[in-house]
């Protein structure tokens, strides 16, 4: 029983508060292949410097730890199935995880001209 207990918290610790999501959007014109996450920049205004076309919105949740890149890693994820190469008006919230706060981010996945 007692190591029954133990594994089931040790599973627990480890998965943590994660969840996430996209949608490409029906007034997209563009449907683009996978990009790569790391190289997604991310805005927190609709100014990205450059034209861009809407892929559709992206959002995922993290357990915080001591900042929001967690939760912004993985926002970058799910934008880079959409084939985005940025992210803007990009939004944060804290949340309630299950040890510690979880931060939410969410913004508009975008392909640049």
């Amino acid at each position: 029983m007692k190591s029954i207990i133990i594994v089931s918290l040790c599973v627990f610790l480890l998965t943590g508060c994660s969840s996430v999501a996209n949608i490409q959007t029906d007034d997209s014109p563009v449907t683009s292949g996978k990009t790569v996450a790391k190289n997604i920049k991310v805005f927190s205004t609709a100014k990205a410097g450059q034209e861009y076309i809407i892929l559709g919105e992206v959002v995922a949740d993290a357990d915080a730890g001591e900042n929001s890149s967690p939760a912004v890693d993985k926002l970058k994820v799910e934008a880079s199935k959409l084939g985005a190469d940025a992210i803007i008006n990009l939004r944060l919230e804290v949340d309630t995880g299950y040890w510690q706060n979880a931060i939410k981010a969410a913004g508009t996945a975008v392909k640049f001209k």
